[in-house]
């Protein structure tokens, strides 16, 4: 673990991570920033053969991961008209109204071009066709304006060219799913720098969530953790029929269903009554659709927890969260792994559990 430490300013930290692209399967590059800033705080970190980030505290007591995927969604091209218009699709789940006159950058084998998602306009449209929600048939990028536009290939990624900003303690910036959750373990891990603990902790920065999660599950796998914390986002001041609304700058939102470990749970919401830390109820009636459902199914199984930062406009091009719930979420991270070896769960035994399995 690195002497020099600098305390790091979680409005700036969003805006830095938010900048740099990183698509599900290409995410390298937003994770070479993240393995530097995470240097000072760890005494190792790896790469996983899916391309994850695995970064180590080590310590004596059991061992609890910390899991936020570094990747976000985009588009890829999938066909290339001589006349330099560009086909596209989405990678992750996109809706295709929300992206209509964006700029966006077209990433080249030679360096990234410019391009404009463009749209017939209202005057030339059919009446049929004005009523119609557009979908990846009806949209385009136009990549004309560029004198070298014939460097792009089919398979070329393309990102929107959207630049974040704060006011006011509020962050607006794309791909706030999920690099808000990788700040707040950047946060977590700064903060369980100048705390005493017994645990071993992984912060795992993982690739792939936005289409199916194999990051995360191979990171897991990777670091034979006992617990694990998946950090990701939740639908912020939304109105979900059925559901509590989880309030945006209410802090935190944690889990309870059948895909989270009673026990771990009960400790993480002691962990937050002892330190003031404000937290909000998410019930998971089945599957969580986070990495979660990965994580908790790893080796013999993760003690498993989600925590959610309240996020609004999800997947859109700008995406909405308060600075505040990203630190009290850093909080609760580092008081959960600081308690961790004296908070009373029983431990799991690999060997135990092995021996009942050959029986």
């Amino acid at each position: 673990m690195a002497d020099k430490q600098v305390e790091l300013k979680t409005n700036e930290l969003l805006l830095k991570l938010t900048s740099i692209p990183g698509p599900s399967g290409y995410e390298d590059g937003v994770l070479s920033e993240i393995e530097q800033i995470m240097e000072p705080y760890i005494d190792e970190c790896f790469r996983t053969p899916m391309g994850s980030l695995v970064c180590v505290k080590k310590g004596s007591g059991p061992k609890v991961g910390f899991f936020a995927h570094a990747d976000q969604i985009a588009f890829v091209v999938t066909k290339i008209y001589e006349d330099g218009f560009l086909r596209f699709s989405g990678v992750g789940g996109w809706d295709p109204k929300t992206i209509i006159s964006q700029k966006v950058w077209v990433h080249t084998k030679k360096g990234k071009l410019r391009g404009v998602i463009g749209f017939m306009p209202p005057h030339l449209q059919t009446t049929e066709e004005s009523k119609k929600v557009p979908d990846y048939d009806r949209i385009f990028v136009d990549v004309m304006m560029n004198q070298n536009w014939k460097d792009i290939s089919i398979g070329d990624l393309v990102t929107l060219d959207v630049e974040g900003f704060e006011k006011n303690g509020t962050i607006f910036a794309p791909a706030l799913d999920n690099r808000a959750s990788c700040v707040a373990i950047i946060k977590a891990a700064e903060l369980l720098s100048k705390i005493k603990t017994d645990a071993q902790v992984y912060y795992i920065f993982s690739t792939q969530e936005e289409i199916g999660g194999p990051g995360a599950k191979s990171g897991a796998y990777i670091s034979e953790i006992e617990y694990g914390v998946v950090i990701d986002v939740t639908h912020g001041d939304e109105d979900v029929p059925g559901y509590p609304k989880i309030k945006m700058g209410e802090g935190p939102a944690v889990a309870i269903g059948p895909v989270t470990n009673k026990k771990f749970v009960e400790h993480i919401n002691t962990v937050a009554g002892k330190y003031n830390i404000k937290t909000q109820i998410e019930p998971i009636a089945g599957r969580s659709g986070t990495d979660t459902d990965e994580v908790q199914l790893t080796r013999i199984g993760v003690k498993t927890a989600l925590v959610s930062i309240p996020l609004k406009y999800m997947h859109n091009p700008y995406e909405k969260v308060f600075v505040k719930d990203v630190e009290d979420t850093a909080k609760l991270l580092a008081f959960c792994a600081a308690h961790l070896p004296e908070i009373g769960i029983e431990e799991p035994s690999r060997d135990s559990a092995l021996a009942k399995e050959g029986e």
